[in-house]
């Protein structure tokens, strides 16, 4: 999964294939929000127009660095609950990003929430 931002139309992408996908056709679910799908039906990405009308301006211009990981993954990763992930990413201790019904992060911001963890226990 890569998300990219491009300010200057103010359009988040989710491209769940590779960004060069030959698309087949489109579709606008809701206003603003629109599903690209690949030659073989499978959805290949997700645009979001306006986007800075819906997200804040730091959770997009973080939008495009690193891949992508459920919380699932993260859990793993950083041997920490799910529940507990989900939780802190809710609070805005943890980044995350919610696309559809599943919240995502990066390893680099869960890296850094677990380090706010370990600076927090030493205080």
């Amino acid at each position: 999964m890569k998300i990219e931002y491009e300010p200057e139309v103010d359009v988040l992408t989710i491209y769940l294939q590779d960004p060069e996908t030959p698309l087949s056709h489109s579709s606008e679910i809701e206003p603003g929000v629109i599903l690209n799908y690949a030659e073989d039906s499978s959805l290949s990405s997700v645009e979001i127009l306006d986007a800075s009308k819906r997200y804040p301006s730091g959770q997009l211009a973080a939008s495009s660095v690193d891949e992508f990981i459920d919380l699932k993954m993260a859990s793993k990763l950083a041997s920490i609950a799910p529940v507990t992930l989900r939780t802190q990413a809710e609070k805005g201790k943890l980044w995350a990003l919610r696309l559809g019904g599943q919240w995502v992060t990066t390893r680099e911001r869960l890296q850094q929430y677990i380090d706010s963890r370990a600076r927090k226990a030493r205080i």
